[in-house]
């Protein structure tokens, strides 16, 4: 009865033991228990998978943008003002000018002379018209007069000497926003 009593009390450990351990893959890895709340069990897989969450829509948010002013003018390195004699000491002369924009704008327009260009005492007229534009754009005609022209100390008989730049200036015609206090 001694060894009965013995053996039952060694395959009763052996049981407890096994109950006791994880699940051991062919690859000597065990398995993980996973948890939710207050119950747990075991993954049925021999592999260790990881558990996951998934993404899940919890706000959408606006998203804005300041549109900055932008202004163009269409082929504006092709452009050419020449200028014709309409007077024995007068020049005179305009240009068409393609301005595409988002924005409201005025125009103003401004002469300078080429340096080491000698035309005498000399006046000028500079202008563009229309002097606004709405936005998207449209065309404007820039023009400039040249009066009391001397051109004894230009070589006779060139052609398309430039003697200056006529120059465009822009801006938003609008009030501007400022950032408040």
């Amino acid at each position: 009865m001694l060894k009965k009593g013995i053996f039952v009390l060694a395959v009763s450990l052996l049981t407890v033991g096994a109950y006791a351990r994880d699940y051991v893959t062919p690859a000597g890895d065990t398995v993980d228990w996973e948890f939710d709340g207050t119950n747990s069990e075991r993954k049925a897989e021999s592999w260790n998978w990881p558990a996951t969450y998934d993404f899940k829509d919890v706000c959408t948010i606006p998203v804005k943008m300041d549109v900055g002013f932008w202004i163009k003018v269409v082929d504006c390195k092709k452009k050419e003002l020449k200028l014709k004699q309409v007077e024995i000491h007068k020049y005179s002369g305009s240009v068409d000018v393609v301005i595409q924009c988002n924005v409201n704008i005025a125009l103003s327009v401004y002469w300078t002379k080429k340096d080491g260009v000698d035309l005498g005492s000399y006046w000028a007229d500079a202008s563009v018209s229309p002097g606004t534009l709405d936005a998207p754009g449209g065309t404007v005609t820039v023009s400039l007069t040249l009066g009391d022209v001397n051109l004894s100390n230009l070589i006779g008989g060139t052609n398309a000497i430039q003697v200056g730049t006529v120059t465009l200036q822009v801006r938003p015609n609008v009030k501007p926003v400022l950032a408040g206090a």
